[in-house]
């Protein structure tokens, strides 16, 4: 429930006499709103943010698999060019 849809089912009297509370309330519910708004927005970030990572670090461990298989031949080579293998 806002601040205006409270206020509206008091009399005008009341509002008058709790005029500077109500500004109060309009002015923090005017800052909640925009934080809220700065959150979905960070969330949507966060959330490209961790894809992003998430991507990364696929690409990551794919190159590391193709450069073990590559260190696994090359050792392979060597061992059985010096007669070892």
């Amino acid at each position: 429930m806002t601040v205006l849809e409270l206020v509206s089912s008091w009399t005008e009297d009341e509002r008058r006499q709790h005029e500077d509370l109500i500004g109060e309330c309009l002015k923090r519910e005017e800052i909640l709103n925009d934080l809220r708004g700065k959150i979905r927005r960070s969330e949507v970030e966060l959330d490209q943010t961790l894809d992003r990572l998430l991507s990364g670090l696929s690409d990551l461990s794919q190159v590391v698999n193709t450069n073990a298989d590559q260190i696994g031949n090359i050792y392979l080579r060597l061992v059985k060019a010096q007669g070892n293998a």
